[in-house]
């Protein structure tokens, strides 16, 4: 289910000196907010040039009041370091300067502006504040502006959403998977809140649902799944039971992503495979992870906000060097609405238990940016990459991704062999569209490393 990418809520800040041009100044402070309200972003507050710092201090006081992603400082002239400072002493948000360039004028004329050496100044003082930066040099008119401004805005839409995740565990981590496990302090660090859900009684309650809450999910799932006839109708209705259930509770958390433990107790327990809820909850936006890899929803859910689609997450099995792609493959698990369109979602049954409901299909080609927010040592890390699916046939039963990464040739098993030595955990998550820049610098605003792939 395709959605929109995440929509900053932002505030434009301006300075300026009157010993500078200010009639140029205000000129381009207009422009700027017209070139604000045309990208996708929500302008919640923007200020008139403020010339002192007994204005700068009142104007922060205004935006202490408002839920705000980001703070854009513009430097429509310089000003000193106390501007800033009343600003940033008023909230924690990330604060992206903007610089303008300097009026091409003949050599020996005066300095009509001097916006970067404000921004260098403002720059220093909020690192000594220990705070988050940026600069943006670009002027109103520049087709350059968005590309350097909004990925910066959409990480720190991120960055705030994380400290309003929920996820739903179902389960715990099966045995010897210490990768679905990660340290509730690690957790706590980008502010996600975990809930944990009793498996069993889950069940239990999908056995005492009644057979007609479920039959509106049985038919939405025959009609965007193509051969569910082949499907052993009682492994199909209780999918749909389930769904009913996991969903009512997901509703009632609040949750905004959920893990799940999908194996033993689905087959031998339950008699069902949990690849059809996965998928079900990936096509809702509801960001969901296959063996309670709790991590690896975390990381859908922002590559979901950033980029709008429905995320895979993978195993990373295959690599062709000479080919220079991987595969990426789960066994059952993914969105609808990622499959080939030549084939379409396809019904089956898991390839080593034999029950349904599984999804079969091969991703369908375009431009994917890889991701994975993992520990060590030091607490969390950003795996980023990127690279083309191809349009292959399916590779394996499930569901499964031909990537040609980005690099030279021959450089796949390279970069496997880079992954796996510096230890990332063994999942994967997949966007289509190109979002690096946004997760270097969500990395950057989360004060963790970035190790780009």
């Amino acid at each position: 289910m395709a959605e929109d990418p995440v929509r900053p809520r932002i505030a434009l800040v301006a300075f300026g000196r009157p010993t500078f041009d200010l009639e140029m100044a205000r000129s381009l402070l207009g422009q700027s907010r017209a070139a604000l309200e045309d990208l996708p972003v929500e302008l919640v507050l923007s200020s008139d040039l403020l010339t002192s710092v007994d204005a700068a201090v009142a104007f922060g006081e205004r935006l202490a009041k408002e839920t705000l992603d980001a703070v854009i400082c513009q430097f429509t002239t310089f000003v000193d370091a106390r501007f800033v400072t009343a600003i940033a002493s008023c909230g924690s948000w990330p604060i992206v300067f903007w610089s303008l360039r300097e009026p091409g004028q003949a050599p020996g004329s005066r300095l009509l502006l001097n916006s970067l050496t404000g921004a260098n100044m403002a720059a220093q003082q909020l690192r000594r504040m220990r705070r988050w930066r940026a600069l943006v040099l670009a002027n109103p008119g520049e087709t350059a502006l968005a590309e350097r401004l909004m990925p910066l805005l959409a990480a720190a839409a991120v960055r705030r959403h994380l400290s309003e995740v929920s996820i739903a565990v179902l389960g715990s981590a099966p045995d010897g998977f210490t990768f679905s496990d990660p340290s509730p302090e690690n957790l706590a660090s980008i502010g996600v809140d975990v809930h944990f859900l009793d498996l069993e009684r889950i069940f239990q309650d999908a056995a005492a649902l009644e057979p007609t809450e479920a039959a509106t999910i049985a038919s939405r799932l025959k009609e965007q799944i193509s051969g569910t006839d082949r499907v052993d109708s009682g492994q199909l209705d209780r999918a749909a039971t389930l769904e009913a259930v996991v969903q009512s509770r997901l509703e009632a958390l609040g949750a905004t992503a959920a893990a799940v433990r999908c194996w033993p107790e689905f087959f031998t327990t339950y008699g069902a495979a949990a690849c059809s809820l996965v998928s079900s909850l990936n096509e809702r936006g509801i960001a969901a992870a296959c063996e309670a890899d709790i991590l690896g929803s975390v990381t859908m859910d922002i590559l979901h906000r950033l980029a709008g689609g429905p995320p895979y997450l993978g195993d990373l099995v295959e690599v062709n060097e000479q080919d220079n792609v991987v595969v990426f493959w789960h066994c059952g698990a993914g969105a609808f609405s990622l499959a080939s369109p030549s084939t379409g979602a396809q019904a089956g049954v898991h390839p080593n238990r034999q029950l349904g409901l599984t999804l079969e299909f091969a991703l369908r080609a375009g431009r994917v940016t890889i991701a994975r927010l993992g520990e060590w040592s030091g607490g969390l890390r950003l795996l980023i990459a990127g690279g083309e699916v191809l349009d292959r046939p399916q590779r394996f039963l499930g569901t499964a991704a031909t990537v040609r990464l980005d690099g030279p040739t021959g450089s796949a098993l390279h970069t496997v062999e880079r992954w796996i030595a510096d230890g990332w955990e063994p999942h994967y998550a997949l966007i289509y569209g190109d979002v690096r820049s946004e997760l270097i610098a969500l990395g950057s605003m989360l004060e963790i490393p970035t190790c780009l792939g």
